[in-house]
C-alpha cells in the first residue's frame, strides 16, 4: 500500500474518533442538564410546599347574605370591648330607625371609669351575634341587655321580682302590663354606671336622680310633680341632703303598693326601720305619722280642700 493511503486511512479513523468523542460528551451533558433540571423543580416544589405550609390561614369573610336589616355577616379582630369598640366607639355611628336616628356610641372614657368598666361587652348583651343587627332572632336585646344583671347580681334580681316592677303572670297568663314595666337597666342606666361602693361621690350622683329613675314620663311622672310637702318633697328638690328620695320610703328593689301588707309604705309598718323609722330620718316613728302621710304626695290637693285657701283664692282670684 502507498504510504499516501495509509495517511488517508490514518486521517479518516482519527476523524471518526474525534466525531465519536464528541457525540458521547454531547450526551452526558444533555442528561446532565436534565437532572439538573429535575432537582430545580423538586426544590422549587418543595419550597412551594414549605411556603405553603406555614403561611397563616386566611378566613375569608362571608358575602352578604341579603337577611336581617343590614344584610352584613362579619368578624371581629379582637374579643371584649377593643373589637365592639372598633364601630362603637365612633362618635358618628348611628341607625335609622323610622322618622329618627338613634345613636349607638359608645362613650370609651365613661364607661372605664363605670361600676363595669372591667366587664366586657359580652358579660351583659349575653345574646350577641356575629351579624348585624347583633341579637338573635326573637329577642329584643335591650330588654335582654337590661336583665342580664341577675347573672351577677342574684340577690338583687329575687328582690326585684318579689315587687311590683316585675312582671306578674297569673294561672299562665302572661302580664299585660309587663312591656311597660321596668328592667334593671331602666332605673341602673348602662354604660356610665355610677360606682357606688366606697365612693361617696358616686352615692350623691345617684342620690340626686331620682326623677330620671322613677318621676321620667312613661314612670311615675305624676308622682314626683305632686311630691311637694315641706319635709319631704320641696325639702329633696331644693338639694337637702337629709331629705328622703323616692327609694327611702318605698324601698329599693322590692316596691310594693301601700296597701300591700309587707310595703314600708303600709301605715302598718310606719315605725319600721325601712319605713319611717330609717337611721337618719324618725327615730319615734309610730301608727300615729299616718295623720300626716297624705301630704307627703298630696299637698295641693289637701290645701285646695281648705275651707280659708279657697276663700282667700276667692278673693284675689286665684285658681
Amino acid at each position: 500500500m502507498s504510504p499516501a493511503k495509509v495517511e488517508r486511512r490514518v486521517l479518516t479513523a482519527g476523524l471518526l474518533l474525534i466525531v465519536a468523542v464528541l457525540v458521547v460528551g454531547l450526551s452526558t451533558v444533555v442528561a446532565g442538564a436534565e437532572e439538573t433540571s429535575v432537582a430545580i423543580s423538586s426544590v422549587v416544589s418543595t419550597s412551594t410546599a414549605a411556603v405553603t405550609t406555614v403561611t397563616p390561614s386566611v378566613t375569608t369573610t362571608p358575602a352578604a347574605s341579603g337577611t336581617g336589616a343590614f344584610a352584613l355577616d362579619f368578624t371581629l379582630p379582637t374579643f371584649g370591648k377593643s373589637g365592639c369598640m372598633v364601630c362603637h366607639g365612633d362618635p358618628n355611628l348611628v341607625v335609622a330607625q323610622g322618622d329618627a336616628t338613634h345613636s349607638f356610641w359608645v362613650d370609651e372614657a365613661k364607661y372605664a371609669k363605670s361600676a363595669h368598666g372591667t366587664t366586657v361587652c359580652t358579660g351583659c348583651h349575653i345574646d350577641y351575634g356575629f351579624k348585624a343587627p347583633h341579637g338573635q332572632a326573637g329577642l329584643d336585646w335591650r330588654s335582654v341587655a337590661k336583665q342580664s344583671c341577675k347573672n351577677c347580681h342574684p340577690n338583687q334580681y329575687r328582690d326585684w321580682s318579689l315587687g311590683g316592677h316585675a312582671p306578674a303572670p297569673t294561672a299562665g297568663t302572661p302580664d299585660p302590663k309587663a312591656a311597660s314595666k321596668p328592667l334593671c337597666g331602666d332605673c341602673h342606666g348602662g354604660h356610665d354606671m355610677a360606682i357606688l361602693k366606697n365612693n361617696p361621690a358616686g352615692q350623691a350622683l345617684v342620690r340626686s336622680q331620682a326623677q330620671q329613675m322613677c318621676g321620667r314620663e312613661g314612670c311615675h311622672a305624676d308622682y314626683w310633680a305632686n311630691y311637694n310637702d315641706y319635709y319631704h318633697g320641696a325639702a329633696y328638690k331644693t338639694g337637702a341632703d337629709d331629705a328622703p328620695t323616692c327609694w327611702t320610703c318605698h324601698g329599693t328593689h322590692t316596691v310594693l303598693k301601700s296597701t300591700d301588707r309587707l310595703a314600708p309604705t303600709n301605715s302598718a309598718n310606719f315605725g319600721a326601720a325601712n319605713s319611717c323609722g330609717t337611721p337618719g330620718c324618725h327615730s319615734d316613728a309610730n301608727s300615729a305619722y299616718t295623720a300626716y302621710a297624705p301630704m307627703i304626695h298630696g299637698r295641693a290637693k289637701i290645701t285646695q280642700q281648705n275651707p280659708l285657701v279657697r276663700f282667700l283664692d276667692t278673693v284675689f282670684g286665684r285658681k
